[in-house]
């Protein structure tokens, strides 16, 4: 897989946006720890996790799919299309 470099604009806006999924994702991760109580640790760590995996798959999605409308910002449909 090959990354794209046309769009540029909308692939570092996708990156940032993996990136901010991927660190708040990691601080719950490395906070779980300090929960109240087991529930809430369990809780951390599940969404912390599903977090790092989603800012994962946005990054890589930001520069491997050649057409970045199907993923981000797609246009609405119009009338007349």
């Amino acid at each position: 897989m090959r990354p794209y470099r046309d769009q540029i604009l909308k692939r570092l806006f996708g990156t940032f946006i993996g990136i901010g999924f991927f660190s708040f994702g990691l601080f719950a991760v490395l906070v779980q720890a300090e929960a109240a109580s087991e529930a809430a640790a369990d809780l951390a760590l599940s969404y912390g996790t599903t977090l790092i995996v989603v800012g994962t798959i946005a990054i890589i999605a930001s520069w491997g799919v050649k057409n970045l409308d199907d993923i981000w910002c797609r246009h609405p449909r119009r009338w007349w299309d």
